[in-house]
Formats: structure tokens, sequence, C-alpha cells
């Protein structure tokens, strides 16, 4: 198997291992996998190679981590992890996904960036930023 197709196989199963755990995510038709919530004070994702991790964490109402524009190519698999201090909901737009974290936990999205353009990811709730996705 070539190298493409190792990654894209890791990618595939990690994405459904954290599918098998999540919580109230919503996913647009034939997306795939959206989200996975784990305990309070866990570990972050795994790190797998080809996929692009992007970690936030939201304290006393301001984000933190990895915000700002994030660019990443079309095609790449992407997993938004997001540690919150309150309960509230993670929205990636465009794609249509959502992820509710409780509060003091972390709730990650999985997805593979397929629609290019410019994606503001915030928590719905709060509508609080915390990055913009900029996909080519």
């Amino acid at each position: 198997m070539g190298r493409v197709a190792i990654l894209l196989a890791v990618g595939a199963a990690m994405i459904g291992a954290l599918a098998g755990c999540g919580h109230g995510a919503t996913a647009a038709p034939g997306a795939g996998p959206a989200s996975a919530s784990r305990a309070p004070g866990s570990a972050p994702a795994p790190n797998v190679p080809g996929v692009r991790i992007i970690n936030v964490t939201v304290r006393g109402g301001k984000a933190s981590g990895e915000t700002g524009r994030i660019t990443v190519p079309l095609g790449t698999p992407l997993v938004v992890s997001v540690r919150s201090d309150v309960a509230d909901e993670i929205h990636v737009p465009g794609y249509e996904r959502t992820a509710k974290v409780p509060a003091g936990a972390t709730a990650s999205i999985a997805f593979t960036a397929t629609i290019p353009g410019v994606f503001e990811v915030a928590l719905a709730n709060s509508k609080l930023a915390l990055l913009e996705l900029h996909v080519s």
C-alpha cells in the first residue's frame, strides 16, 4: 500500500474511533464521523501522521492555543479539539459540524477539509470566535 493510502487508512481509523465516543454531534449527510468528547483532564487527541490536530482552550470567555487564521491544504484530515470552562457547542460552518462541549471538558470534531474557503470556527452559544480555518 502506498504512503498516501496508509495515511488515509490511519486517519479514517482515528476518525472512526473518535466517532464511537461522540456525544450529541451532528454532521452533514455523507460527511462521516463528527465528534468525540473526553473526560475532564484527559489527554489531547493522539498525534496521527497526516491528520492536522488543532487544539483550543476557552477560559474566562477567551480562546487560547491555536487561534487566529489556520491554513490547511484541501483534502487534509482535521481534528478540532476544544477544552472549555463553560458548557457550549463547537460549530464549524460550511461543514455543518457541531459538538457539545461540557463545562470543564474537551470535545473534538473530526472531518476532512474538502470544501475550499474560509470558515470561522466558534462556540455557538457564547458566539466566541475560536479560529479562522482557511482551506485551499
